[in-house]
This record gives C-alpha cells, structure tokens and sequence, in this order.
C-alpha cells in the first residue's frame, strides 16, 4: 500500500499547490519579514499546512486501502458461498 501512500500524496500537494498559489506567495513573504511576531506566526502556519496536507494524504491513502480489503471481503465471501455450493451439489 505505500505505492498508494505516495501517490495520493503527490496528488493531494499537486492539487495545493494549484489551489494555493497565491496564498504561498503571500506566505513567503510573510515568512522574510522584517517583523518578527509576522513571521513567526506565518512559520507556524506553514507547519499547520504541511501537517494538514500531510494528513489528508494519510487518509485518503488509508480511504483507499479501506477499499481494497473490502473488495478483498467481498471476493472471500462469494468463495465461500461457492465452495458451500459445491460441496452441498457433490453429497
């Protein structure tokens, strides 16, 4: 699942970054600016950015492994119920 991981991560930045181009702009000078509380507050903002990208590409990966191991139930279900058919069609 780490192939997933990583691609839902490098969606979820690509689609930020889309989206937030401005306001990294803006950031970005906000984080060299000449006075401090401003820049330490957009320091701060940029870590909750990344922790929250970070975490949405957590879950969506997590969202898509969800998926698999209920098609996987799905699938061991049916086999089962086959192979109960088989045996009541075979005694």
């Amino acid at each position: 699942m780490t192939f997933f991981l990583k691609t839902a991560a490098v969606l979820l930045c690509l689609s930020a970054t889309a989206c937030q181009s401005d306001n990294t702009t803006d950031l970005a000078a906000d984080l060299n600016s000449s006075n401090p509380g401003v820049a330490a507050q957009a320091s701060k903002v940029q870590q909750l950015q990344v922790q929250l990208e970070q975490q949405q590409a957590t879950i969506e990966a997590e969202k898509q492994k969800l998926q698999a191991m209920q098609q996987q139930l799905d699938g061991a279900r049916e086999n089962l119920t086959g192979l109960k058919r088989q045996t009541a069609a075979t005694q």
